[in-house]
């Protein structure tokens, strides 16, 4: 049975190889390639492996994969005063919290 790891992959096409190209953007350097999408993900999983064993076997350090993280739900940033005063006045327009309107906001954008 394959081993499955929890790690982010982007696939995408690539015109000057006439490929699918995969990488893991949290294993830098992490690549591998397929003539489709399906066998490019496929493939996926054995690129990771050998990049985690040539780390182990280098000694660096191998990322948590950031599906597994545990999060807080919680970050600071850090605004300028007039931008901070417009959210304040628009949270308070319309009737929310600043969290609130912040965190809408950011789920829209997305």
């Amino acid at each position: 049975m394959k081993e499955k790891y929890p790690y982010l992959i982007n696939i995408f096409w690539s015109e000057e190889d006439q490929l699918y190209m995969v990488e893991v953007p949290e294993l830098e350097g992490c690549i591998t390639y397929g003539k489709t999408p399906e066998e490019a993900a496929k493939k996926s999983a054995d690129a990771i492996k050998s990049w985690i064993q040539a780390a182990k076997k280098m000694k660096h350090p191998i990322p948590e994969p950031v599906a597994t993280k545990q999060v807080s739900g919680k970050f600071n940033v850090r605004l300028s005063k007039t931008l901070h005063k417009s959210l304040i006045i628009r949270a308070a327009m319309e009737g929310v919290s600043l969290n609130s309107l912040i965190s809408t906001t950011l789920a829209h954008a997305l």
